[in-house]
């Protein structure tokens, strides 16, 4: 009866270890035909059968992901093709199994709403901390005659109500441009533009304007210090970057960097951080990520063969048997009877003919699951260390002979070794840079030290998203031959083999594997940041400034066109002149250069003032020689002169000694003695007329310049 339970006991344990393994069994089938859905349902039934195995717990999470993958890649999929209900039922099922983000669902939804995913970037723009209060009306100035560019600045400050201050190395010159249907910010910028000159605001009505040189825009212009922290990439690799792209070639970009809080601070122009901030968002971006699905098999073939006489181990053995009656183990010494034959046995060894061959398959499976970065390597090792004995000889003492051994240990990894670098493509594929090492002990050298055996692989492979790559063949075939028997007797050639066995063992190992990627997020690039970054275009509107669309060709016809009529006009008689002669001359480096100022007064003039800008590298003013043609206003007349060499200025004028009277006529107002200062060309021009009557109106004037080559 005990008998009877020990086997139904037996029965039972074995029939549900069968059931157990067969639900397990069944689900690896579906997971290799990648029925994931099927698989988790035999899954599930074998964790609710042992719920403390770990084993099924992990391939069951395993499952869940590959199944969510699979159904949001067929939704994605229906999704491209517009077929909206099959898109959003695979979206559910990918959804049901609890393995994807809220980024997931964000998608089902904007598909079933069917809204459209507009990412719009963050707009990066440093504001100045001053600005201008004027209006959005639009501007209607047109200059199609070269006129005072002092009064077009003036002109358009007068329209916006703005106060307009200009800097000492400001030049007046004749300038023509037409500022249609803008806003004052746009004409100032263009005529700023197209003048060589540039602004800053002072307060909410009052801007300056000074030329756009180098030592000018240090002096004027206003800079910001701005922290950008960073998220993805690190500040040494932008470091460099930014320095390269911001700087001119007049300054270098101010870049601080901070290591311990990932954060790069810029000292620079509102617009130039603007640009870096740009360029940090575009830079800034989180890697791509994928996940990657190993299934690595050890399969090993063993084969055993044993041939020949099996003999026991005892051999050969005499035993003394007392008298009959004795008890067991005990007799008295009187009844000792070595004559007798009876009293021994002798045991022989026994002998079985042995025809035995054995032949089995064995499967070991690893199946993790790996998640990296774009470009960073994954490293995945599954094995032992084992300990490498390594001797050296030193010697005793100081001087003598190395003949002290030391031993020392080095470790060697031994086992499967699979180290992986992902590269995400824009076309969702992934490019694989393998590298595996199979690595195990190949039998015993020298003093028994391990031998290591190696198999490795290195490759390059690019998958799709979801695509399985299948790598085998890292076959090792280990043959050893043993052969047991009777020494002496087992080396009778012919008859050796009745005294002797041999064994034979083949052992055969491949490894297999099976590689899976798939794309967890890709670079988040957008159609924004794919556009191209305009430098030094801020503020400036080119569709609608005339003097910027037009070529350089253009511009200077025009220019010259202007300037004959004007003269026309002046020959005619029509207007009042102040006129440099002669309007071409040319000299030698040592010879002194005479410029009359000469002017044609119309209509009586109170007083005049005048400004003369030339080139200060080519030529210099000397002196300036009154004239008498002023004396007509009487003795003594207010005559006054300024010349700055350093910015090539010379300011002229008078002032009528006596109220209501006033000049009239022509004549030469002073002589201009220049001397050369170096060979080239050089233009003297007259900006910044400003003339009265004797009862306070402006009266207008009308220049001509003259050109100076200095050979």
């Amino acid at each position: 009866m005990r008998k009877i339970t020990i086997l139904i006991i037996v029965a039972l344990a074995l029939w549900g270890c069968a059931t157990f393994n067969r639900s397990y069994d069944l689900g690896n089938k579906a997971s290799i035909n990648r029925d994931w859905d099927e698989a988790i349902r035999y899954y599930e039934q074998a964790l609710l059968q042992d719920p403390k195995e770990h084993v099924y717990t992990l391939v069951l999470l395993r499952a869940k992901l590959a199944a969510s993958y699979e159904h949001l890649n067929k939704a994605r999929e229906h999704a491209s093709y517009e077929r909206k209900e099959e898109a959003l039922a695979e979206y559910e099922k990918a959804l049901s199994y609890g393995q994807l983000g809220q980024d997931v669902v964000e998608e089902a939804r904007r598909l079933a709403e069917g809204e459209v995913k507009q990412e719009k970037p963050e707009e990066i723009r440093i504001e100045y901390p001053v600005k201008l209060r004027v209006g959005d009306e639009k501007i209607v100035l047109r200059f199609p005659v070269e006129v005072s560019l002092r009064s077009i600045f003036q002109a358009l400050g007068k329209h916006a109500r703005i106060n307009i201050i200009f800097d000492e190395q400001f030049r007046d010159i004749p300038f023509s441009i037409d500022l249609v249907d803008m806003s004052f910010e746009q004409a100032f910028n263009s005529l700023c533009l197209a003048s060589k000159n540039f602004y800053r605001i002072i307060d909410e009505r009052t801007l300056i304007v000074a030329p756009d040189l180098p030592q000018k825009r240090a002096q004027y212009e206003l800079t910001a210090i701005k922290t950008f922290y960073l998220s993805n990439v690190t500040v040494e690799d932008l470091r460099a970057a930014l320095l390269q792209i911001l700087r001119t070639s007049t300054r270098q970009p101010i870049l601080i960097v901070n290591k311990n809080l990932n954060s790069i601070t810029i000292r620079e122009a509102p617009e130039v951080l603007e640009l870096a901030g740009k360029i940090i968002r575009l830079w800034d971006k989180p890697k791509g990520e994928v996940a990657i699905d190993l299934e690595i098999m050890e399969v090993s073939r063993g084969r055993l063969q044993e041939l020949g006489v099996m003999l026991e181990q005892a051999l050969v053995g005499l035993r003394y048997m007392g008298p009959e009656g004795s008890e067991e183990g005990w007799m008295n010494l009187q009844d000792l009877d070595f004559t007798n034959p009876e009293h021994y046995e002798i045991a022989l060894p026994a002998a079985a003919v042995s025809f035995l061959q054995a032949d089995g398959d064995t499967k070991i499976i690893s199946q993790p699951r790996l998640r990296g970065l774009d470009g960073e390597e994954i490293t995945y090792m599954v094995g032992d260390k084992v300990p490498i004995p390594r001797t050296t000889f030193t010697p005793i003492a100081a001087g003598g002979i190395s003949q002290q051994p030391i031993t020392s240990f080095t470790y060697e990894d031994v086992g499967i070794d699979v180290k992986i670098t992902p590269r995400i493509h824009f076309e969702r594929e992934v490019t694989l840079e393998l590298e595996i090492k199979v690595k195990s002990i190949g039998g015993e050298g020298f003093a028994g030290i391990p031998i290591i055996a190696t198999r490795e692989v290195t490759n390059v492979i690019r998958l799709r998203d979801g695509e399985t790559n299948l790598l085998a063949g890292l076959l090792k075939d280990e043959e050893r031959i043993i052969k047991t028997g009777i020494i002496g007797l087992m080396n009778i050639p012919l008859l050796g083999g009745l005294f002797s066995r041999t064994e034979k063992t083949v052992q055969q190992t491949d490894v297999i594997m099976t590689i899976t990627p798939r794309i967890i997020r890709t670079l988040p690039v957008t159609e924004e940041d794919m556009k191209p970054l305009w430098v030094g275009l801020a503020g400036i509107t080119p569709s609608k400034s005339k003097a910027e669309r037009m070529p350089e060709e253009v511009i200077r016809e025009q220019r010259m066109r202007a300037r004959a009529e004007a003269e026309a006009t002046a020959t005619r008689g029509g207007q009042n002149l102040v006129q440099l002669s002669p309007p071409n001359f040319e000299a030698r480096q040592n010879r002194v250069i005479r410029i009359n100022v000469n002017l044609r007064i119309q209509e009586e003039v109170g007083n005049l003032s005048l400004s003369i800008n030339y080139d200060p590298s080519v030529i210099r003013l000397k002196e300036v020689i009154r004239r008498e043609f002023i004396n007509r206003l009487g003795e003594n007349v207010p005559f006054f002169e300024h010349i700055d060499n350093s910015s090539g200025v010379c300011t002229l004028g008078f002032t009528s000694p006596e109220m209501g009277t006033g000049l009239r006529g022509t004549g030469t107002l002073a002589v201009l003695v220049f001397e050369p200062v170096d060979k080239g060309e050089c233009t003297i021009t007259v900006t910044q007329i400003s003339a009265n009557s004797p009862t306070g109106e402006s009266v207008e004037f009308t220049a001509r310049q003259s050109r100076v080559i200095v050979r």
